[in-house]
C-alpha cells in the first residue's frame, strides 16, 4: 500500500487586482487623456473634490511660474510586482496625445491577442512587445532592452503569434521586413519570396529609378517576373500601423520640461493642467458616522461610502506614483543625457530603458510604460521622451555615439555638401569610418530614409 503524505511547498504568484490594473493604465495615459480619466472618475465619484485646474496649454512658459510654488514633494517608490511585471495593460495607448477615443493600434491588437492560446510566458512576451510598438508598427526599441531574459526565451513564439494578427506587417523592425512579413502573410511561393525580398533589400532604388533591367540582374529574374513582383509590391503597404494614427486630431501638451535656466537646468513637472484632487471631509464625515448603523439602509449606505472613499483614495495615490515615478526618470534624462539639453540631437548620448529602469530601481518596462506617449518641453521643441532613448553604434574612437547621433552626423554631412556632386551612401560611410564611426552603407541608407532624405540620385 502506497504511503499518503503532505508536502508543503512555497510558491510565488502575480495577481494582478483592479487596482493594480488602473495604476497600470494611469502609468501610460498621457495628459490630455488623463484629464478625461479624471473628469470620468469625478463624474462617478461624489466623494472626491478637485480644485480647478490652471488651464490647458500648450506651452509650457505660461504655467512654470505656477509651478515654481507647487513643488511636489517626493514619493518613496519601489517597483513592486506589479509594475516589475512584463503584462502590459490592453489600453496602452500609442496615440500621442490624441482628444478622440479611436480604438488605438494596441487595443486593436490586445484584443485578438485575448483570442490565441498561448502558455503565460509567450502571452506576457506579446503584450510587452506590443507595448512598445511606434505608430508604424514597427519596433520602438530592440528587444533585448524591454524583455527580460526570461521572456527573451519565448520572444520567436511570440512573434509567430504577433504575425498571425491583423494588420500584417506589425511587430517587424522597418518598412522592409514588414513588406517581407505581409508577403509571407498572403502565400507567396518560396522562390518568388526569395527574390520579393532580393527585391526590398537590394534592388528597390533601381526599380524606384525605372532601372527594371539592371534590378532583374540583382534579382536573377526576369524582367517580366520583375514587374510583376513590383506591382505586386505596391499593393502593400510599408507602414501597417498608421491607419491608426489621429491625423490633424492630435493634441501635444508636454508632461515635464528640462531647459537651461540661469546657465543651469532645471526639471519641471506640468502639473497645472489636471486638477487637484481630495476626499471630500462632509462624505468623510458620514461613512464615519454610519459605521456603527444597525439598520439596512445605513448599513449600505455605510458600504457604499467606504467604496467610493477607498477609490477615491487609491486613484489619488496613483496620480502621485504616476507622477513620482515619472520625475524620477526625468532627473535620470536630465543627467545621462545632459549634453543634448545642453548643444541638441548631435550631442544625445546611447542610453537604454535597462539603464534607467536600473538607476531608478524599477523594472524595463515600467520605464517603457511611463515614457509612453509622453512629451518633453526642451529649449529645442517639445518632444517625444521615447525619442531620448537610443542605442550605440560601434566606434573605434572609445567615444559612445548614439543612432540619433549619428543620424544627426549623417543629415549635417548631406546638407552642408559644397561638392557640388551628390553624396552617395557609400561615401557618407566612409566619411563616417574617418571620423572613427563604422556605419555600414545600408545603415546610412536606412538613416537617410529616416531622416526623409532622398538617395544621391533622387537628389
Amino acid at each position: 500500500m502506497t504511503g499518503i503524505g503532505l508536502e508543503v511547498s512555497q510558491k510565488q504568484l502575480l495577481k494582478l487586482n483592479t487596482n493594480m490594473l488602473q495604476s497600470l493604465e494611469l502609468m501610460t495615459l498621457p495628459i490630455s487623456e488623463l484629464q478625461h480619466r479624471i473628469e470620468r472618475e469625478l463624474e462617478e465619484n461624489p466623494t472626491l473634490n478637485a480644485e480647478d485646474p490652471a488651464g490647458l496649454s500648450d506651452s509650457y512658459e505660461e504655467y512654470a511660474d505656477r509651478q515654481l510654488r507647487n513643488e511636489a514633494h517626493e514619493l518613496s517608490y519601489s517597483d513592486s510586482s506589479a509594475y516589475g511585471s512584463d503584462l502590459s495593460d490592453s489600453h496602452q495607448a500609442w496615440l500621442e496625445g490624441t482628444v478622440s477615443r479611436e480604438e488605438t493600434l494596441q487595443e486593436h491588437l490586445m484584443m485578438q491577442l485575448g483570442c490565441l492560446k498561448l502558455d503565460d510566458a509567450t502571452r506576457r512576451c506579446a503584450e510587452t512587445i506590443i507595448s512598445d510598438l511606434d505608430g508604424s508598427g514597427f519596433f520602438s526599441h530592440p528587444l533585448e532592452q524591454i524583455l527580460s531574459p526570461e521572456l527573451l526565451k519565448v520572444k520567436d513564439e511570440a512573434l509567430e503569434a504577433l504575425h498571425s494578427l491583423d494588420p500584417a506587417g506589425i511587430a517587424a523592425e522597418d518598412y522592409r521586413e514588414s513588406l517581407c512579413l505581409q508577403a509571407r502573410d498572403v502565400g507567396i511561393e518560396e522562390r518568388e519570396y526569395a527574390a520579393f525580398r532580393m527585391m526590398v533589400y537590394d534592388a528597390l532604388p533601381l526599380m524606384r529609378q525605372g532601372k527594371t533591367k539592371e534590378a532583374s540582374q540583382v534579382m536573377g529574374t526576369s524582367v517580366s517576373e520583375t514587374e510583376c513582383l513590383f506591382s505586386f509590391l505596391k499593393t502593400l503597404t510599408p507602414y501597417p500601423g498608421a491607419r491608426f494614427s489621429s491625423g490633424p486630431e492630435q493634441v501635444i501638451i508636454p508632461d515635464l520640461s528640462i531647459k537651461q535656466e540661469d546657465g543651469r537646468l532645471v526639471l519641471r513637472m506640468n502639473d497645472s493642467t489636471l486638477p487637484i484632487l481630495s476626499i471630500d471631509a462632509g462624505y468623510q464625515n458620514m461613512a464615519k458616522e454610519y459605521s456603527g448603523a444597525s439598520s439596512r439602509d445605513e448599513k449600505e449606505a455605510s458600504s457604499y461610502l467606504k467604496k467610493q472613499i477607498a477609490s477615491g483614495e487609491n486613484l489619488i495615490s496613483q496620480l502621485e506614483l504616476r507622477r513620482s515615478t515619472l520625475e524620477k526618470v526625468g532627473k535620470v534624462l536630465m543627467q545621462r543625457q545632459k549634453g543634448f539639453f545642453l548643444f541638441g540631437k548631435g550631442s544625445l548620448k546611447p542610453l537604454t530603458l535597462q539603464d534607467v529602469a536600473s538607476e531608478i530601481g524599477v523594472h524595463a518596462t515600467t520605464v517603457s510604460r511611463i515614457t509612453t506617449s509622453k512629451y518633453i518641453d526642451t529649449d529645442f521643441g517639445i518632444l517625444s521622451l521615447k525619442s531620448l532613448f537610443s542605442s550605440s553604434v560601434g566606434n573605434s574612437t572609445g567615444e559612445d555615439y548614439s543612432k540619433t547621433a549619428v543620424k544627426e552626423m549623417v543629415r549635417k554631412i548631406i546638407e552642408e555638401n559644397t561638392t557640388g556632386k551628390k553624396l552617395s551612401d557609400q561615401k557618407i560611410s566612409d566619411m563616417l569610418k574617418d571620423k572613427g564611426i563604422s556605419c555600414a552603407r545600408r545603415t546610412v541608407g536606412k538613416y537617410r530614409a529616416e531622416l526623409g532624405l532622398d538617395s544621391s540620385f533622387e537628389r
